[in-house]
């Protein structure tokens, strides 16, 4: 019998050299993690991309999610650059642009996940201590770890459903100068300021203190 604490520390070293660099930035392997990947992988092959060094590819993410750190590694499109557009609905699915040819790809988690890793017993009883709430700290990596790896090892397609779409070009990131804000003094972006009656402008916290922004 297998025991559900088993390290799979011996797996680590068979990881893609690209999917070492997403765990090294977000700090664990996960499912998610890995769905990213294998997204951000798959749309580079498609639509023929490099990693975005500024604004030249954009995701659309419809989830905040562990996906989104490998999406950053593996197309270089962040939150930061404005090439990285997050819409929580919480839908395990993400749209790729490329702006050079207009071309965008949406993928789609398919259905429910089964595990048809070697460890079936093993995942079986993982799986169950976490539904039931009494898997420890190391049993629930345990858990994600083997999910992880089972997900590497499908066809693409039997995790994502991939089409081709029609997607209106996203907007570049909007530049702004930054101005003191009237009651606090912090610098704040002027697009981002309200207008009072009294000729002031203010920073959104300090509007909402004064009634002035929901």
């Amino acid at each position: 019998m297998h025991d559900v604490n088993q390290s799979s520390s011996a797996n680590d070293h068979a990881l893609p050299e690209d999917l070492k660099r997403c765990v090294a930035f977000h700090g664990h392997l996960c499912p998610g993690l890995v769905y990213g990947y294998l997204v951000g992988k798959d749309a580079s092959e498609r639509l023929g991309l490099h990693r975005s060094q500024d604004e030249e590819v954009v995701t659309i993410s419809e989830n905040d999610t562990c996906a989104v750190d490998a999406l950053q590694v593996m197309l270089g499109t962040t939150t930061g650059k404005g090439n990285l557009i997050l819409k929580d609905y919480g839908k395990n699915v993400f749209t790729v642009f490329n702006r050079s040819n207009k071309r965008a790809f949406r993928f789609s988690r398919r259905g429910s996940y089964r595990y048809e890793g070697k460890d079936q017993e093993v995942f079986a009883k993982l799986e169950a201590a976490v539904a039931a709430g009494r898997a420890s700290v190391h049993q629930q990596m345990r858990q994600k770890k083997l999910k992880a790896l089972d997900l590497l090892a499908k066809p693409f397609d039997a995790v994502f459903d991939a089409k081709e779409v029609t997607c209106p070009e996203p907007p570049y990131a909007p530049l702004a100068p930054s101005k003191a804000c009237a009651q606090c003094g912090e610098m704040t972006m002027a697009t981002r300021m309200i207008d009072t009656q009294d000729g002031r402008c203010l920073c959104m916290p300090c509007a909402r203190q004064e009634g002035l922004s929901s």
